[in-house]
This record gives structure tokens, C-alpha cells and sequence, in this order.
């Protein structure tokens, strides 16, 4: 696995299933018994009208999008998560058997850039 298959991974693993279960619990909320806010945002939900609807899906979609952006760019390094003036860097290696790839390098391109490449592209 290399970077670009990372973040390839990270887009149907996570993106494609955070926006599919928002939606799904917005239609339909989650449970035996559903919390009185998820029973209310559902409600709400189902009277919209398609357009409506499909302009929420649209920012759903974007609030995703923006979160793993920015989770991206912490891993990265380019998002600050220390104030210190003498940071630490975060490090993200995938290991098999006895291979480990550096995924972060920014030596070779970022992985906010990768993702923002794939689901732009």
C-alpha cells in the first residue's frame, strides 16, 4: 500500500460510509429507540422536498469531505496540533510482514492533496 492506495482506501472505507450512514440514519434513524433529536432530525428529513433533500445530501457530503481534509493535513503536518515551538510530527507507516512505508512523507505528496485530487478528479 502506498500513499495514493491510502487514501483511495480512506475515501471508500470512511468518506463513501460516513456520508451513506448519515443519510440513512436521517431517513430512517438507527435502533430500536431512536433518540428523541435523531426521531426529529428524521421527521424534519422526510418532509423536505427533493430538491431540499438533495442540497442537504450535498452538505453532508462536504461536511465529510472537510473532516478527513483537515484530519489529512494534521497527519500531514501542515495543521498545527501544538502551539509549542518545538512541535513533534506525526508519523503514519503501514506495515506488511517485514515492509513499513512512510504514507506522510511529504517528501513525496501530501495526503490532503492526494485526497482532495481524488474526489475532485
Amino acid at each position: 500500500m502506498n500513499n495514493k492506495d491510502f487514501v483511495k482506501t480512506i475515501i471508500e472505507v470512511v468518506r463513501e460510509e460516513s456520508i451513506a450512514d448519515s443519510i440513512e440514519d436521517l431517513i430512517d434513524p438507527p435502533g430500536r429507540k431512536p433518540s428523541s433529536e435523531d426521531i426529529e432530525l428524521s421527521s424534519w428529513f422526510n418532509q423536505l422536498e427533493d430538491n431540499d433533500k438533495e442540497k442537504l445530501i450535498k452538505i453532508v457530503r462536504r461536511a465529510v469531505d472537510t473532516s478527513i481534509f483537515g484530519f489529512l493535513a494534521v497527519l500531514d503536518g501542515v495543521r498545527a496540533i501544538e502551539s509549542d515551538p518545538n512541535k513533534g510530527k506525526l508519523e503514519l507507516h503501514y506495515k506488511k510482514t517485514e515492509n513499513s512505508i512512510l504514507l506522510n512523507n511529504p517528501k513525496v505528496e501530501y495526503l490532503h492533496d492526494i485526497f482532495n485530487n481524488q474526489i475532485r478528479g
